[in-house]
């Protein structure tokens, strides 16, 4: 759950960041934007965090703390969105979608990476379990030891 998690929120992050560009380019507000955005995520968690930012947006608070607040965010992530939020926000959040992708592909080839030995160890197990399992009563009785134990 620590990598796959990680990685879930990132490719839920990145594809509401996507969808919040897509809309300041088009000449929307932030609440507008996060509004209309928030319907792209399917996370739950996510989805508190984006109510929580714009609820933030309407009483006057940064609509980036609660994603800094829940620390599933990089604080890469969050510094260049209080960056943006200072100068252009649709120029840094373009850049922070390049950033978020290559942290995605370069998590997806630690994964790729590692799933061969962690199917090899599963496979081990397996067979281990086959061998403690079927074989050993098979050679008990093929020994004589097992089922006559109990008339001795």
């Amino acid at each position: 759950m620590p990598i796959f998690g990680k990685l879930i929120y990132s490719l839920d992050f990145t594809r509401l960041m996507r969808s919040v560009y897509l809309n300041l380019q088009n000449g929307m507000r932030i609440q507008d934007s996060l509004e209309v955005s928030k319907n792209v995520v399917k996370n739950n968690v996510m989805l508190s965090v984006i109510e929580t930012s714009i609820n933030n947006i309407f009483i006057g608070q940064s609509w980036i703390d609660p994603f800094e607040k829940t620390r599933l965010s990089s604080p890469m992530t969050t510094e260049m969105l209080k960056i943006g939020m200072q100068t252009d926000l649709t120029e840094m959040i373009a850049k922070l979608l390049e950033y978020m992708e290559q942290d995605i592909d370069n998590t997806m080839e630690k994964i790729i990476k590692i799933l061969p030995e962690v199917s090899y160890a599963v496979v081990g197990v397996v067979l281990i379990f086959f061998v403690v399992v079927v074989l050993v009563p098979c050679i008990q009785v093929y020994m004589g030891g097992f089922l006559f134990e109990a008339y001795l």
